[in-house]
């Protein structure tokens, strides 16, 4: 069973204009592409010249840009100081026309960068600039109250969580009181150091390493997934589950299959050229779709396809409406 592309074309509609709340570790990523012609004399490393350099918007900001390419009104809820990065972060939120009121500034802890060096198109090297810890009470105090702010109105709500510091007890007791009042779906991409935060979520996207590290149990065949994800999803309440598995495509652990087994999707990717950030595409795309009422299974396809257009680009990136249609149209002329 495959989507369609008049289904794929329904759901990218329903998307359009969704409210979506992206709760997480806001980082900038940085690119230097360069060129390597030599060793350096100093010691066994290749020297890269730099020729280029590249900002884009990176963890939970790229889900949020993610939202934004597929015509979804995201509105982020983290922190940022106010630094150089905080300010260039902020000017590429503006750029793109994604909602930044709920950002929450915080003198304590520097804005993430994530620096990748890139050398005759192989990355050669990543710098992390970041002070990853639990937040001040004035700062978790401002996101709880940004998020009950940014929660008027939304049709959904994803927790985008890379263990930095903007996804704790306080903040998540939050998350749990709002959806329940408001009946809206919570979507996690989980860090397994945080396992116990996600009880009751509606839906979460680990990929096969984190269910692994979430559950104890191998995650290789698809009767292991079968297995881990099961009591994954019943140990945490979970009304479903979607494991991302690389080049095996997705394992999608759909409500009304009550957990007993889940439905096996393959790789919707041609040519993998750079994962990075995939998993914020698929929760994104996953997400929004599900919150647009549209059924699971489908849901996931469209999230399998749209991260099938990202990994054939370099760097983090988005797939827009176009692209992952365009992706269909070249399928089905196969």
């Amino acid at each position: 069973m495959r989507l369609d592309r008049s289904q794929a074309e329904a759901l990218l509609a329903g998307i359009r204009g969704l409210k979506v709340v992206v709760l997480g570790d806001l980082m900038l990523d940085e690119y230097l592409f360069g060129e390597v012609n030599r060793i350096s004399p100093e010691a066994p490393v290749p020297i890269v010249r730099v020729v280029r350099e590249r900002a884009v918007l990176g963890g939970a900001a790229n889900v949020a840009a993610n939202l934004k390419a597929v015509g979804a009104e995201p509105v982020v809820v983290g922190t940022l100081q106010d630094d150089l990065a905080g300010e260039r972060l902020l000017r590429l939120l503006v750029g793109l026309d994604i909602h930044s009121e709920g950002v929450v500034l915080d003198s304590r802890r520097p804005t993430i960068i994530k620096t990748r060096v890139i050398g005759q198109q192989q990355q050669m090297l990543r710098i992390d600039r970041e002070e990853p810890g639990d937040l001040d009470e004035e700062a978790v105090d401002g996101l709880r109250a940004s998020l009950e702010k940014a929660m008027q109105g939304a049709d959904a709500l994803i927790i985008s969580d890379y263990a930095k510091g903007v996804v704790g007890p306080c903040v998540m007791n939050s998350v749990r009181d709002l959806c329940l009042l408001k009946s809206l779906p919570w979507i996690v991409d989980p860090k397994p150091s945080h396992r116990d935060l996600y009880h009751g979520a509606t839906l979460m996207t680990p990929n096969t390493k984190e269910l692994r590290e979430l559950t104890n149990l191998p995650a290789r065949t698809d009767e292991e997934v079968a297995k881990a994800g099961k009591l994954l999803a019943e140990d945490l309440g979970l009304a479903g589950l979607l494991v991302t598995r690389s080049e095996k495509g997705m394992a999608l652990f759909a409500p009304d299959a009550v957990h007993r087994s889940p439905w096996f999707i393959p790789t919707e990717a041609q040519e993998v050229y750079d994962v990075s950030g995939a998993g914020d595409t698929v929760i994104a795309v996953f997400g929004a779709a599900v919150a647009a009422g549209g059924d699971w299974k489908d849901a996931a396809m469209l999230a399998n396809a749209a991260a099938g257009v990202v990994v054939s680009k370099m760097g983090t990136a988005t797939a827009t409406p176009a692209e992952i249609l365009a992706h269909y149209q070249a399928q089905e002329a196969i």
